[in-house]
């Protein structure tokens, strides 16, 4: 899978093949994406790979977070392409790095983040040792 966006300077994670990728968006659950014959990502994987990408929308650190004004992101992957405006994405590359790429300002990723933070861990049965 591959992202292509139509701002310029992405992270260099999102030119590299991606393994997973997740969508979080204001009006509706978040989305994970992974290339076909991939299995689905374990619960665990996901909420460690949201609570990173929480720390880093927090601090703003720019080598893991870009925030964007409004602009297309495709995401185009064994045929399928998936077309997005708004939201958040999360990417993480077939090595293991991870990076965002926030269309809006930092108020907007800090919104998302903690929305896909609350979703994720709510995924997570925290009761059992």
């Amino acid at each position: 899978m591959r992202l292509v966006t139509e701002c310029p300077g992405p992270l260099p994670v999102f030119a590299e093949e991606l393994q997973l990728v997740i969508r979080v968006d204001e009006d509706e659950a978040p989305q994970t994406y992974v290339p076909d014959g991939s299995h689905k990502p374990d619960r665990h994987l996901l909420l460690g790979i949201v609570q990173s990408i929480n720390i880093a929308v927090e601090e703003r650190d720019p080598e893991v977070v870009e925030f964007r004004e409004p602009c297309t992101i495709r995401l185009e992957g064994s045929g399928d392409i998936k077309t997005f405006e708004t939201g958040m994405i999360i990417a993480r590359a077939s090595e293991g790095a991870i990076g965002a790429l926030v269309i809006g300002d930092p108020t907007t990723g800090r919104r998302l983040a903690r929305k896909g933070l609350r979703w994720f861990t709510g995924t997570i049965r925290l009761d059992i040792p």
